[in-house]
């Protein structure tokens, strides 16, 4: 009969031994284990695919927001001036920079025309009641130019090839 001590280190010598058959089994050969190199390109690749494709998306986004900008911007500009021709005629809003004001002319407030979301400066012409939105393209210009001409005070507009949507106050 074993003792409780002899039992034990049998038991060790055993797992040992057991652990040892283990690792030899799942011992492969170099030529047998395979190429690791194969999958991590192709991982790779698969996520610069996923990564050009969300950047592409994000810059989609923001031209798209951009000409949202552009129409609350121009929408400003128009509630501005439908403010102003409730008090004035055409004739006496005038544009900044006009010589002096007389008592029945108003100037079309400069911060409205400082400068638009792509980053130029919006121009007013008094004589013709037009303004000049300045947009980066004409692709920009056209998908601008169908809403604002259904505006409140708007009775035409047009875009030229570089991006110039001329608004026609009424």
């Amino acid at each position: 009969m074993k003792t409780h001590t002899q039992h034990h280190s049998n038991k060790e010598v055993e797992t040992i031994e057991t652990l040892s058959s283990q690792k030899r089994s799942e011992y492969r050969p170099r030529k047998l284990r395979g190429n690791t190199l194969v999958p991590v390109i192709i991982a790779l690749s698969i996520s610069a695919i996923a990564t050009i494709a969300f950047l592409n998306q994000g810059a989609n986004l923001a031209a798209d927001n951009k000409n949202i900008l552009a129409q609350n911007e121009i929408a400003t500009i128009m509630q501005t001036w439908n403010i102003l021709r409730v008090s004035y005629t055409k004739a006496d809003i005038v544009s900044k920079g006009a010589e002096e004001l007389t008592a029945e002319q108003v100037e079309f407030p400069s911060s409205s025309l400082k400068e638009n979301v792509f980053g130029t400066a919006n121009t007013f012409n008094a004589t013709d009641n037009t303004l000049a939105y300045t947009t980066n393209d004409d692709v920009n210009c056209k998908s601008i130019q169908k809403p604002v001409s259904k505006m409140d005070g708007v009775s035409k507009t047009d875009c030229d090839k570089e991006g110039l949507l001329t608004i026609t106050l009424e």
